[in-house]
């Protein structure tokens, strides 16, 4: 039930200063307004892996998480919505992987086992792919700004270029030749790595 109703929407910085200045409240509001994405998305990786409780948990961690790091989350690198979907995702990736350690073996029931283990998954295939993300991750921040925010919100976030164009004022154009010419920069220095 939706307590904050027929009040007027918060803008995400207001959302934040809210949970700096009257904790209770901006958790109530934040929970109020984010419960169900954050239940989907945990559910989504977890479900028929851990009991109702796990997932429930999961999802209160993704919330205090939040809370705890709401002063460091920067705003004009994503949305409060944005920033939440990120950590119940890879929260609950976290949860699938140590209950995939534990048990020692992969429920092919699970969607996310699905998704991500396929039969010819292998351990060095896994390491590689997340080497190669934090090289990523880093040649993404050397590009600098404004093109490292726009790489970031365009494929990170999903923003389409109209959106991004606004919020850096610039015009769409312009947001589409960086990307390229970031793109390019990118493929340059991973050596080939990037296709």
């Amino acid at each position: 039930m939706n307590r904050f109703k027929g009040e007027v929407h918060m803008t995400d910085a207001e959302l934040i200063d809210m949970l700096q200045k009257t904790p209770d409240r901006g958790i109530e509001r934040l929970m109020d307004e984010y419960m169900g994405l954050v239940c989907h998305v945990v559910k989504g990786r977890l479900s028929g892996v851990y009991s109702k409780e796990d997932m429930e948990d999961c999802v209160s961690d993704v919330f205090c998480d939040f809370y705890y790091k709401a002063d460091s989350i920067d705003l004009s690198l994503g949305t409060v919505k944005a920033y939440l979907c990120s950590m119940a995702r890879y929260k609950a990736i976290n949860l699938y992987k140590a209950k995939v350690r534990e048990s020692g073996s992969v429920p092919i029931d699970s969607k996310y086992a699905q998704d991500t283990y396929s039969e010819d998954f292998s351990v060095e295939d896994e390491y590689l792919t997340e080497e190669l993300r934090h090289e990523l991750m880093h040649e993404i921040r050397r590009l600098g700004r404004p093109d490292h925010e726009i790489i970031v919100r365009k494929f990170f976030f999903n923003e389409p270029s109209k959106a991004i164009a606004r919020r850096l004022n610039m015009t769409v154009s312009a947001v589409d030749t960086r990307t390229h010419r970031a793109l390019k920069k990118l493929k340059e220095r991973l050596g080939g790595l990037m296709k």
